[in-house]
């Protein structure tokens, strides 16, 4: 990669949102540049400051926001005006002269034939899901209450196999879930059954290389125990040796890699031992070496 190509991919990169490849050509470039590794420096700052930064929108807008809304609504009921919910209920409570007390069997009708006519419209819909109200504006009425406008979200189960594209596709997404590290886990914990998959993996691999979590980088690194003498998954166990700053997920690094020690792996582990603090990952990183009849020191 030249300057130019990996100075626009930067953004990119530290959102996580480049692949693997991309990501190691990147990251190799950047540590033989020193112009771009002072330009990814100099973003990584400047996307934390941004991070940590929280702006209210001004009252101007979000009073324009809410009239626009406003519009946007009063025009959708309008052109539901002539839809066949509409005009039964004309029929039912104004055009049918009646006397007052039919009124009510009429909206007793309407509300009878609505929940039949839904029914019989979706029957796999499931009654009663579950749903979270949010009131977003209201205004008064000319009758003496109040319009609200509010925002529903339902809730649905969806049930299937691993093997299910829908299902996986939303595991691969709840895996990158930046608001829940719970679900995250638990989820990586479900997608470690096929890991073999190179979807999966990757997914795998991101997570470990990026979760701020240290619990969801061990799950992480758990579920590509099958897959731990992929070379991806070496290289990036070999980083996470290397850099992760929690002991645990090192420990965890060091064991994968000591169970095929090769060349490469051997300088990494040589490393190492000149780079970490923490006795407990010498002594097995040491153990790794002498089982490979590997000099401790590098040269």
């Amino acid at each position: 990669m030249n300057c130019d190509a990996v100075k626009q991919d930067l953004s990119l990169y530290l959102y996580g949102e480049l692949s693997f490849d991309e990501e190691e050509r990147l990251e190799q470039h950047v540590g033989e540049c020193s112009s771009c590794r002072e330009e990814l420096e100099s973003l990584r700052a400047v996307h934390g400051a941004l991070d940590v930064r929280e702006t209210e929108p001004s009252p101007e807008l979000l009073l324009a926001c809410r009239r626009e809304l406003r519009a946007r609504t009063l025009a959708i009921r309008q052109s539901e005006d002539n839809t066949v919910w509409v005009r039964l209920r004309r029929f039912l409570t104004v055009t049918v002269p009646s006397p007052g007390f039919l009124r009510p069997v009429g909206a007793l009708a309407l509300l009878a034939f609505g929940f039949v006519g839904g029914r019989l419209w979706d029957e796999s819909r499931t009654v009663n899901e579950p749903s979270a109200l949010r009131v977003r504006n209201l205004t008064a009425n000319q009758v003496g209450g109040v319009d609200l406008i509010v925002e529903e979200v339902r809730q649905k189960t969806l049930t299937g196999s691993l093997d299910d594209e829908r299902i996986r596709e939303m595991l691969l997404t709840a895996a990158m879930d930046p608001s829940d590290p719970g679900l995250r886990a638990r989820t990586l914990e479900v997608l470690k059954q096929q890991a073999e998959q190179t979807e999966v993996r990757r997914a795998l691999l991101k997570a470990l290389s990026w979760d701020s979590n240290p619990g969801v980088r061990l799950k992480a690194i758990e579920a590509l125990r099958p897959v731990s003498r992929d070379p991806e998954t070496r290289r990036v166990l070999a980083r996470v040796l290397l850099e992760d700053d929690n002991p645990g997920v090192r420990t965890q690094a060091v064991d994968l890699l000591a169970d095929e020690v090769e060349i490469d792996v051997i300088g990494t582990l040589q490393e190492a031992i000149a780079r970490e603090s923490n006795p407990y990952i010498r002594q097995k990183t040491l153990k790794a070496l002498r089982e490979a009849n590997a000099s401790v020191e590098t040269f």
